[in-house]
């Protein structure tokens, strides 16, 4: 499978190198780690990223107008917007090649940048569509990879036992507790890295059967939900609305070495590199698979120290227990701390939004796969989503407050009990996925014209974090942007914006 193309940044149907203020889209896949992906000649703040109720400019918004970020980087009210965007000269510059990036798709049709290592060919390529197949597609034109698809094998009735969802809710806990006791002085360094609300935000019960019916409608060759009544997927402003996360900045691009991350842990921790490698209980401090997270939490939050060292240690944390939440189960990857210790950007100015849908829409994309049996991710967000499209899989007990001082997940209420996680309860959310309507969306949670207030959800191309390069092509589903559904042109997923 040796395809390679080259994908080029566009941004609402406009190529990035187009003049005025159309923003940047922020979300190529470019091998220059953290270059900034605007238009604009100066970085925007918040309150310009994303403009006012009043409508989106790189410019400065004049001091009447609401920004929609709150000092905590969260969304703040809106009434119903009366609005305009207006872009100025939409003509296209010459291309530069600074925009280009080679894209190669590898085994098990997964993409993979430049940076890494060249693609591999299985052998025998089960997963591949090369005839008609049972329960879905006759040829491999828009889903090639549906062969190894968990949904081939359910419709042969083999049948896979509910997703084990991963979420480090005593972390977040513990995380919530430490940031209540500190100063007013400090509260105002950690609130301003836009990240100290998540460990409140995260869901303390995630509905495990139903994140498991969500993930068998999954296909990861165009990154979108395959309901009966067509596709939706979770876009870059879902992202926003409900985590109240940047989604343009500066890329989480770069895939640190060892040894930089070993040297960044040793500070950061205040341990020499021995000490990394001392057993600690029956486990070494530092291996492959990342740091033992109450290590981490001893050394740098639990002990007196200064305190920008306890907030890299806290901000690593936050990042690890929720954001990216790997499989490691009582460890965190130290590689943030490569943004935190050794970059000249701020944390606040990196689009930890576009990177968490990355990695997220990468977890589904595994999981999907016959053989998985459970999810990592950013699970609350998966879940939130689902609140926010499907009312009739929101919780009986919750109900959507509408307050959008805080992120909407917090908006929801998700019952004091634990779901139910056996298989009956999977098939009967099946059941139910089978027989949605396209009237039982809510295809506009959060409002009408939602690109208007966060443009960058219209990008088209490729999203990154670190060594993940994921398709991002909300074309597909337009509805979820106020628009009437047209037939996506063929293979957008795998033909980008110009092929070599």
């Amino acid at each position: 499978m040796g395809d390679s193309r080259r994908i080029r940044l566009t941004f609402g149907g406009r190529s990035l190198g187009s003049g005025g203020g159309s923003g940047g889209g922020g979300a190529v896949a470019d091998s220059t780690a953290s270059r900034r992906q605007s238009s604009c000649s100066a970085p925007l703040q918040p309150e310009q990223q994303y403009g006012s109720t009043s409508g989106w400019s790189g410019d400065p918004q004049s001091g009447s107008s609401r920004p929609l970020y709150s000092a905590s980087g969260a969304p703040i009210s809106d009434e119903e917007d009366k609005c305009s965007a207006s872009h100025a000269d939409g003509r296209d510059k010459e291309p530069d090649p600074r925009d280009y990036h080679t894209v190669y798709r590898g085994q098990f049709g997964r993409f993979v940048g430049s940076g890494s290592s060249q693609p591999t060919t299985s052998s025998a390529e089960a997963w591949l569509v090369q005839e008609p197949m049972q329960g879905g597609p006759e040829d491999g034109t828009i889903i090639p990879s549906f062969g190894g698809h968990v949904a081939r094998y359910i419709w042969i009735e083999q049948e896979r036992s509910v997703l084990r969802c991963l979420s480090r809710t005593k972390l977040c806990s513990n995380l919530f507790t430490w940031r209540g006791r500190q100063s007013v002085e400090d509260l105002g360094a950690i609130d301003a890295s836009w990240l100290s609300h998540l460990p409140a935000l995260m869901f303390k019960r995630l509905d495990w059967p139903l994140i498991s019916a969500f993930v068998e409608r999954w296909q990861p060759d165009t990154n979108t939900f395959h309901m009966p009544f067509g596709e939706i997927t979770i876009l870059l402003h879902d992202v926003y609305n409900i985590l109240g996360l940047r989604v343009e900045g500066n890329m989480v691009t770069t895939t640190p070495s060892t040894d930089v991350l070993r040297d960044a842990c040793s500070i950061t921790m205040d341990m020499t590199p021995d000490d990394l490698s001392e057993i600690c209980g029956t486990k070494t401090i530092w291996q492959g698979s990342g740091v033992l997270t109450d290590k981490i939490f001893e050394s740098t939050l639990a002990v007196d120290r200064e305190f920008s060292d306890q907030l890299n240690g806290y901000l690593w944390l936050v990042l690890g227990g929720t954001l990216f939440v790997d499989k490691s189960g009582n460890r965190t990857h130290p590689s943030f701390l490569h943004e935190l210790c050794y970059m000249d950007v701020p944390i606040n100015e990196y689009a930890w939004g576009t990177a968490v849908l990355a990695y997220l829409y990468r977890q589904l994309g595994t999981t999907s796969r016959k053989g998985a049996d459970s999810i990592a991710g950013c699970l609350t967000l998966l879940q939130a989503w689902i609140y926010e499209y499907f009312p009739c899989f929101r919780p009986q007990q919750g109900t959507l407050t509408r307050d959008l001082q805080m992120p909407r997940a917090s908006a929801w209420d998700v019952g004091a009990g634990r779901p139910s996680k056996n298989l009956e309860r999977l098939l009967s959310f099946r059941t139910r996925i089978d027989a949605l309507t396209d009237r039982e969306v809510n295809w506009l949670p959060y409002g009408a014209d939602p690109a208007l207030r966060v443009p960058p959800t219209l990008f088209i191309s490729c999203i990154q974090y670190r060594n993940i390069i994921e398709p991002y092509i909300p074309d597909r589903v337009v509805r979820q942007l106020g628009f009437v559904q047209g037939v996506p042109r063929k293979n957008q997923a795998r033909e980008g914006q110009e092929a070599d």
